[in-house]
């Protein structure tokens, strides 16, 4: 048999010269950029709590829900300051990791459907959740909580252990 008959595997080929054959430079192929959603959000985010929500209908929560959420806030020993309220409809693309990406967050806070939106569907409710070195409270939605004791309850437990009040 002669080499001009000789037929290689090109993935053989790949193996066996992992080096360049012919001498030249060799320019490193620079790692894709992933690009960090621009999202907004109310609140100045200072303590780094997310609270996600999910409203089709408004920019974020119509005024019973927000005094609801700020009274809630308050029990907590927290305030619009401290907090980022972002709701998830304008984004229905981003999961979870994306959010983290676009806005620091230690501790978050999820009502509703929007557990749905990030990409967390099979989580418990009322329970705390770790994902990516943050921790989550998924609830029922904020509409549910204002008229219902017992949820208001079980959110009040899980927000205790969240925030270690």
């Amino acid at each position: 048999m002669s080499l001009d008959q000789l037929d290689l595997d090109p993935y053989y080929l790949a193996k066996i010269f992992t080096q360049p054959i012919i001498p030249g430079k060799s320019v490193p192929v620079a790692a894709p950029q992933i690009e960090v959603p621009k999202v907004k959000y109310l609140g100045e985010n200072q303590k780094n709590v997310a609270l996600f929500i999910q409203n089709e209908n408004e920019a974020y929560l119509n005024d019973e829900l927000f005094n609801l959420l700020t009274n809630i806030l308050n029990a907590c020993k927290l305030g619009m300051q401290d907090v980022s309220l972002m709701n998830t409809a304008p984004y229905p693309q981003l999961e979870y990791t994306s959010w983290q990406a676009a806005v620091k967050i230690e501790k978050a806070i999820i009502f509703g459907a929007a557990s749905a939106s990030l990409g967390l569907t099979d989580a418990p409710l009322y329970q705390l959740l770790t994902v990516n070195s943050t921790t989550l409270l998924l609830s029922d939605d904020l509409q549910m909580i204002g008229t219902d004791k017992v949820l208001k309850a079980k959110l009040w437990a899980g927000l205790k252990q969240l925030l270690g009040i």
